[in-house]
């Protein structure tokens, strides 16, 4: 329910723009670049000693935005969708999840979403197993994003790339390490509880970084349909321990006992990741009636033109 409700508001924020704008794909296998007049997306690979067998190499789509659009990161928030990479790979070779970076807060009126303005590289590990001897690795990926400003786009493409197994591959290594400076912490020390009251979940985290101390943290759920996303941030220090209260989101679609969260201090790329135990039970879930579908009137919803 959670879910078709955000993509219902993601399809009310196309129809409101009541413009059909003409995109620009590549086709697909082309090559590894696809650019529309929202995003300029490409897949990019690092391996600077070449491809070794048996251990890992880099690759990654790059998103170029224009400005002051956005795409979403694996928990959108209130509407959106998070992007997603289809892979096709020689045999033998595997897909690891998205590396996602540290999100930004994206407020939209009276939402709240998580995600990415600028530049931004979704890191994805592949795992090349030892005995391969191929010349070269030939990748195919097929992407599928929704980008958002005042209206919101659902784009895809598809992107191929050969490299070489022997010659070096370096050419993004300062968008590979800035995404790496990106990807969340997990601190070994850190320890983070949280107890049920009142319809809002209050947490306490001990163990953060030293530095941290005193400064405005974000909060971001990686779990979506747990929490109010759009709540005032009334996070607060007590000595080294900080402590928040999140309101129940009102349609609530899970209870976890472990709520996985990316914390974000204020001035840091890169944020810590917690795993928040609650310590009660979650209230039961209520039992929500099919939602109606919006009526749209006579405006045009916006979509991608063919490739």
């Amino acid at each position: 329910m959670k879910f078709l409700f955000s993509l219902l508001l993601s399809i009310l924020f196309a129809a409101l723009g009541a413009a059909t704008q003409a995109q620009t794909f590549a086709k697909a296998g082309a090559g590894p670049v696809v650019t529309t007049p929202q995003v300029r997306a490409e897949l990019v690979a690092h391996a600077p000693d070449g491809i070794t067998p048996g251990k890992p190499l880099w690759v990654g789509l790059k998103i170029e935005h224009q400005p002051h659009w956005h795409t979403y990161w694996k928990n959108p928030g209130d509407s959106g969708l998070p992007t997603t990479l289809t892979w096709t790979l020689p045999s033998g070779v595997t897909a690891g999840a998205i590396a996602w970076p540290t999100p930004s807060r994206l407020p939209i009126g009276p939402l709240m979403n998580y995600g990415y303005e600028g530049t931004l590289l979704l890191p994805v590990a592949l795992a090349v197993p030892a005995g391969f001897d191929a010349a070269t690795i030939k990748l195919k990926l097929d992407a599928e994003w929704l980008v958002c400003k005042e209206v919101c786009i659902p784009e895809s493409g598809s992107f191929t790339l050969e490299l070489p197994t022997a010659a070096s591959t370096a050419t993004h290594a300062a968008l590979f390490d800035k995404a790496r400076s990106a990807s969340p912490r997990v601190l070994d020390k850190a320890e983070a509880t949280a107890e049920l009251k009142d319809g809002s979940l209050l947490v306490k985290v001990a163990g953060l970084p030293a530095a941290w101390a005193g400064k405005k943290l974000d909060f971001f759920p990686e779990t979506a349909g747990v929490l109010q996303n759009a709540a005032p941030n009334n996070g607060q220090w007590q000595g080294a321990v900080w402590t928040t209260s999140v309101p129940l989101d009102p349609q609530r679609s899970e209870g976890p006992a472990t709520l996985p969260v990316v914390l974000s201090a204020a001035g840091e790329s890169a944020g810590a990741l917690v795993a928040v135990k609650v310590s009660t039970p979650w209230p039961a879930v209520a039992q929500a009636a099919p939602a109606p579908l919006p009526s749209l009137g006579d405006a045009t919803i916006i979509t991608p033109a063919a490739a």
